[in-house]
């Protein structure tokens, strides 16, 4: 492919008498088409339709060495502000100086032009191109300009923060916490493990550079004999063995590299040709033609916007893999995320903005998210902490926000789900646990236990049993939430739906919606509940029954569920009383799926233990090929398939470094047989039960052969 590479040039239009400022500024006014443009009867107009491309920096300047003034410098962009110039080439159309550094600053800078390529020349020129790589003149002064256009760039984000002045203190204040909470011996790991990964990144580096990256060293499988590099491969190295502190950039499926070797370590898949078993000449030649071109555009560029332009321009599957490489090279200039997802959600969270991008938007959270918490961009393990306090914060933020105050998580067992969600809280509530309260429901759960109702209160002295008016959970938790204003409170259900529903819930529910939340203030949104007259009637007798209202408006007693209080439901879905929700519950839900996550499988499997499981690969494919079997070939869908944390006992059952089959053995038969056996009670006939079991055994086992 056609490698672009940002180049920084210096624009002198050699005006008469270039001291007289005025003369100056009419110059340029004239010249501005013709900059714009092109402009056949002036030469600038040629010039620059010739040399200069979108996204080149320009200096325009007057005079020689010491005298140099300089009143224009930017990134030439394509945006159509300036008016169309007669017989234009559609090319050179519509082009304008973006992110324009003042004169001022220019002057600030002290560009210093002796011995440059413009203050060397010995003709009178035109355009300039500054030549960073062969004159250590022109490399400092394209240094400093690069460095001002990254600042004028922040400066211009951080005007466009989205967060409030609150919002800010809180994110902060949660960065603060994070880091102080970061083990040492977590950050020493992290500072040895980015070393090693980047001393063996220049081992790939290099051969990119160089042209002798083969084949072998892109694609292979591990254990086989040409798997020799650093993580054996590099599609290898950078899905996987950098995840350790660069996050995971899996790209889906490994077909998205384009080019793969199979498992018969004979043919190849190549995407783009749809040739599922392509002889690796054919693979050869799609890789010398179309990868390696590519990969060693991205690693032989050093300015990240110019990185990002190459990558999401790229015709390329696995997007994130080339973004892992941009931040390989870039440690400071990319967030070490690469879920689409994800970054959507904190740019928009961040950024006032209309970044189109996924790699530029990253570019811009890392931008603003640095300048806000005050990171330290040369510290390595700082810049790690970063990214992974991001991607908490994005998780925790996606449970439950301003938009969709009420989520329901559901998903088969074992997949985390009350895990994540208390952890998350934990978090946002910066270790605050007043601010959550974490409830189960069970069938017996009632009205009287939610909200408010009369209930057994011991016994009186005559040994009657008294029963006094009390309020439940969800109304407390309310009221204390309306007692605090301007921060968030999240009320949090297990096993939500094996309660009644519509029962526990009442004349309650509307209030659950987002538009009919009470604002705390006004007396809108707000209802008499059943026992509502019951408790005026005890306030008219006793003052202290007061703590039993939410509110009382104009001396009657009512119930609201306010702005800051966030409802998350939890519940497995292979239990059959999902069907408690009716489309009035349900339409007032975020649905959240937590399905097996695989990568959380490798990640904890694999780093309990003092060293890897050297086969730690086979055993994830096997896990896939258990829950396949249950989800498709038995037939009982994804709800029944087994979650993470099922998997994830293999670290203590597995004694060596190998995982084996009796190991498989051990983990079906303790953990998996009676749990799959009661899911197919209902499908299969008894008799039938063992011989499928041993089949989904075998089929467990299957990989690790």
């Amino acid at each position: 492919m056609e490698r672009f590479t940002r180049k920084y040039w210096v624009l002198s239009p050699n005006v008469k008498d270039g001291s007289d400022e005025a003369k100056w500024k009419e110059s340029i006014s004239t010249l501005k088409r013709a900059f714009i443009g092109y402009d056949a009867s002036h030469r600038f107009g040629e010039l620059f339709k010739d040399h200069i491309q979108l996204g080149d920096v320009i200096l325009i300047a007057q005079g020689q060495n010491s005298s140099k003034k300089f009143f224009l410098c930017g990134i030439v962009d394509s945006e159509a502000n300036y008016e169309y110039v007669e017989d234009t080439p559609d090319t050179a159309q519509n082009r304008k100086l973006k992110f324009t550094i003042s004169k001022e600053r220019l002057d600030e800078l002290k560009l210093d032009f002796n011995n440059s390529t413009w203050g060397d020349s010995k003709q009178p020129a035109t355009l300039y191109h500054l030549k960073a790589i062969e004159n250590e003149a022109d490399k400092i002064i394209v240094e400093k300009l690069a460095s001002e256009l990254q600042n004028q760039i922040i400066y211009q984000l951080m005007d466009n923060i989205k967060l409030s002045v609150e919002r800010q203190a809180q994110i902060k204040a949660l960065w603060v916490k994070y880091k102080s909470e970061t083990k040492q011996e977590d950050k020493d790991f992290n500072n040895k493990e980015i070393e090693i990964l980047l001393a063996q990144w220049q081992q790939y580096k290099g051969k990119i550079i160089n042209d002798t990256l083969s084949l072998d060293d892109y694609t292979s499988t591990l254990g086989n004999a040409s798997a020799t590099m650093p993580g054996g491969y590099l599609c290898n190295f950078l899905e996987r063995t950098t995840r350790t502190v660069l996050g995971s950039s899996k790209p889906g499926t490994a077909f998205n590299f384009e080019v793969k070797l199979n498992s018969d370590n004979g043919t190849y898949y190549i995407l783009k040709q749809n040739k599922q078993n392509a002889s690796r000449a054919e693979a050869e030649s799609h890789f010398n033609d179309t990868i390696k071109g590519l990969l060693k555009s991205i690693v032989s560029e050093t300015d990240p916007l110019a990185k990002i332009k190459l990558v999401e321009e790229a015709n390329y599957s696995a997007k994130q893999i080339l973004m892992k490489i941009a931040v390989l090279d870039n440690l400071s200039d990319f967030l070490y995320i690469y879920s689409t997802q994800w970054l959507e959600e904190l740019y928009n969270d961040f950024i006032d903005g209309d970044a189109e991008g996924i790699f530029t938007k990253n570019h811009q959270v890392c931008l603003v998210a640095k300048k806000l918490l005050e990171v330290n961009e040369q510290d390595k393990g700082e810049l790690i902490q970063l990214s992974r306090f991001l991607w908490r914060y994005v998780n925790a933020k996606t449970i439950a926000d301003a938009d969709n105050p009420n989520v329901i998580m559901y998903g088969p067992p074992g997949t985390g789900k009350t895990y994540s969600v208390v952890n998350s809280l934990d978090f946002v509530s910066q270790g605050d646990s007043s601010r959550y309260e974490l409830l189960q429901f069970h069938p017996s759960f009632t009205y009287e236990d939610f909200i408010e109702g009369i209930k057994p209160k011991g016994v009186s002295k005559d040994g009657n049993i008294r029963f006094e008016l009390v309020n439940g959970a969800f109304k407390n938790f309310c009221i204390k939430a309306k007692n605090n204003p301007g921060r968030a409170f999240y009320f949090v259900v297990d096993e939500i739906n094996r309660a009644n529903l519509s029962s526990v819930f009442g004349e309650t529910l509307s209030l659950l919606e987002k538009d009919y939340r009470h604002d705390g203030k006004s007396n809108k949104n707000l209802i008499k509940t059943q026992y509502s007259t019951l408790i005026e009637d005890l306030i008219r007798e006793d003052d202290k029954y007061k703590s039993l209202a939410y509110t009382i408006d104009n001396g009657e007693v009512k119930f609201g569920v306010p702005e800051n209080v966030f409802f998350i439901g939890m519940m497995n879905d292979v239990d059959k009383s999902i069907d408690a929700f009716d489309l009035a519950l349900r339409r007032r839900f975020k649905w959240i799926r937590k399905d097996c996550d695989y990568e959380v499988i490798e990640e904890e499997t694999r780093f309990k233990r003092k060293e890897d499981f050297s086969n730690i690969g086979q055993y994830i494919k096997a896990c896939e090929k258990l829950n396949n079997y249950i989800a498709n070939d038995l037939g009982l869908g994804k709800s029944y398939e087994f979650g993470h944390s099922f998997f994830m006992k293999m670290s203590d059952i597995a004694k060596r470094k190998e995982i084996t089959q009796r190991n498989l053995d051990t983990l079906f038969n303790l953990y998996l047989r009676p749990t799959l056996k009661e899911y197919m009670r209902a499908v299969f006939a008894e008799s039938e039960l063992d011989n499928r079991l041993n089949e989904a055994l075998n089929k467990f086992k299957e990989t690790m052969k």
